[in-house]
């Protein structure tokens, strides 16, 4: 990866990587002055009412992490804005025309996302997608505007493609909101950090020609190849523990933001890393994956980098735990009880 006549940058060593925080004093700062923005809605949730493989996916968990942030203390109900739908002119930013004719037909969407399209399907199953992409753009939006740190409780939707769906993804949610900011003139150096346990393809197809864009995903396997300059695609075998996941995110990301140099961030906080996800075969514990988010979140917003987290991927009863232990770190600077 070449840095564009910037000096080489040292990766951070494995065993050296959380021995000092030296960022962590600016995030305390940049908290004391200013709480993440949040963003939720109930129309994220559409219970999917059928069994099977796609409904290991807890529908639910937009709402779980929401009424838990809030039964902690962390939140109050009034902090959470509740953002309007996406609009067809920034759908139309990223997605073809006939594929989002397609997706507004139940019995197709049905289909993409298996799902059985003989279910008697109707709009609000497009819904959550509308209104999870409109939370990540208004992240984006208010982020980019405070120079903060904002926090949407759904989006991540990191598989689909300009013209299809995949990997029960429907809307490019994270691509649509950096081409609504890239159009505003609020960013030009992006980084797209993917830390679910699958290859963030989509975001990676869809950018594949745009060298403002940095794609950078650790996962378990590659769906796709990409050739451009500014990729990092890593792959980790089954059963990756802790120590060895996190030395090899902290053996990367440094760099990357180093020779890169973001002026924007959104951060692709899969929960299915997680030892006891339903799809994943990952072993890392419920601490480190808070260790994983408090790291991203010390070398990029600590930095002073306006940051998007969207929650993407995570099958299973314990996975909206992962999103909130990390959401209340975040709103309160201690970890939750039980980690």
């Amino acid at each position: 990866m070449a840095a564009h006549g910037r000096p080489p940058v040292r990766s951070v060593q494995a065993g050296e990587k959380f021995a000092s925080h030296p960022t962590w004093e600016v995030v305390v700062s940049l908290a004391a002055r200013q709480q993440p923005s949040l963003f939720y809605r109930d129309e994220y949730v559409y219970d999917v009412l059928e069994a099977g493989f796609r409904h290991t996916f807890d529908v639910q968990k937009p709402r779980r992490i929401r009424n838990a942030l809030i039964a902690s203390g962390a939140a109050r109900a009034e902090q959470f804005i509740a953002p309007d739908a996406v609009r067809d002119p920034e759908l139309r930013l990223v997605h073809t025309a006939d594929y989002l004719g397609e997706i507004r037909r139940p019995d197709t969407l049905a289909r993409l996302l298996f799902l059985d399209p003989a279910h008697p399907w109707d709009a609000r199953l497009l819904e959550p997608f509308l209104y999870a992409t409109g939370g990540t753009i208004g992240g984006a939006r208010t982020a980019a505007t405070t120079r903060g740190l904002a926090v949407n409780l759904g989006g991540g939707f990191h598989h689909a493609q300009a013209d299809r769906a995949d990997g029960f993804c429907a809307l490019a949610d994270v691509a649509i909101a950096i081409r609504v900011l890239q159009r505003s003139g609020q960013t030009a150096r992006t980084l797209i950090v993917d830390l679910d346990y699958h290859h963030g393809n989509g975001n990676a197809e869809i950018f594949a020609t745009d060298e403002s864009v940095f794609t950078f995903s650790l996962h378990a396997g590659n769906w796709c190849w990409i050739t451009k300059q500014h990729n990092c695609d890593v792959e980790l075998p089954s059963h990756t523990g802790d120590a060895a996941y996190l030395d090899t995110l902290a053996q990367h990301l440094p760099a990357i933001r180093d020779r890169f140099e973001p002026d924007f961030v959104f951060y692709v906080a899969g929960s299915d890393p997680f030892v006891d996800d339903t799809l994943g075969d990952f072993d890392v514990s419920e601490p480190g994956m808070l260790e994983r988010d408090q790291f991203v979140t010390r070398e990029l917003w600590g930095r002073g980098i306006p940051m998007v987290v969207v929650t993407a991927g995570g099958y299973g009863p314990a996975s909206w735990r992962i999103h909130f232990n990390y959401f209340h770190w975040l709103l309160t600077g201690a970890t939750a009880a039980g980690v």
